[in-house]
C-alpha cells in the first residue's frame, strides 16, 4: 500500500508527523507531491517533494493526505482539484486536517457530506456547505475523513484504522498510548 502527501507552501508539519510516523512504523509506503519542487513547511524547513504535481498517477496510491496550513493560494488551483476528484473518483482513501479540507472542499468531494476543520474565516468557509459541519474533531464519510487541526493524533489513528494498518485493536491503542505519552510505567 501506498499513500501520496500533497504539500504546499506553508503546510503545517505536524499536522501529518503523527501519520507519517505510524506509516513508518507500519512500512507503509508514501510519496510526497506539490506545485513545486520545493516547499517551506510553517516551521519554515524547505522540503523537497518526490513528484510534481503534473507527474502523479493516483491509480499508484491508495489515499491521499492533505495537512493544514494556509490553502486559499491554491484553492483554486485546477491541477489540485483534478487529483483530489481522481482519487474520489478512484474509491481512494482522501483525508484532510485543519485547511487542508478547505482543498477537499473546493474539489468539491465534501458536497452533502458531513466534515470536520479548525477553518472558522468567511473567506475559508465560503467553500463548505456550513450546515453539514460535525461537532466532532474527526468525520469519517465513507473514504474521506476529515478533522480539525489540534486532532492531529485521532485523525492519524483514523486514517491508520481506514487503510488498516494496525494488526488488531490492541495494536491500534497501543499506538494511541504512545503517542499520547501515556506508555510511561
Amino acid at each position: 500500500m501506498k499513500a501520496l502527501f500533497l504539500l504546499y507552501e506553508g503546510y503545517v508539519d505536524w499536522e501529518i508527523s503523527v501519520l507519517s510516523g505510524i506509516f513508518k512504523m507500519t512500512q507503509m509506503e508514501a510519496d510526497t507531491v506539490a506545485v513545486t519542487r520545493h516547499v517551506r513547511h510553517v516551521g519554515g524547513f524547505k522540503v523537497e517533494v518526490d513528484h510534481l504535481l503534473a507527474d502523479v498517477d493516483p491509480s499508484q496510491y491508495d489515499a491521499l493526505i492533505i495537512p493544514g496550513g494556509e490553502p486559499l493560494p491554491l484553492a483554486k488551483e485546477g491541477n489540485i482539484k483534478a487529483l483530489i476528484q481522481a482519487f474520489h473518483q478512484q474509491d481512494k482513501l482522501v483525508a484532510g486536517i485543519c485547511g487542508g479540507t478547505v482543498y477537499l472542499a473546493a474539489a468539491g468531494i465534501l458536497e452533502g457530506r458531513p466534515y470536520s476543520t479548525s477553518i472558522d474565516s468567511d473567506e475559508h468557509l465560503a467553500f463548505f456547505e456550513r450546515e453539514r459541519r460535525s461537532a466532532g474533531d474527526v468525520t469519517i464519510d465513507r473514504k474521506v475523513i476529515t478533522s480539525e487541526g489540534n486532532a492531529y493524533v485521532e485523525f492519524a489513528i483514523e486514517v491508520s484504522k481506514a487503510l488498516r494498518l494496525f494488526r488488531d485493536r490492541e495494536d491500534e491503542l497501543e499506538t494511541v498510548l504512545f503517542f499520547k505519552n501515556a506508555l510511561r510505567g
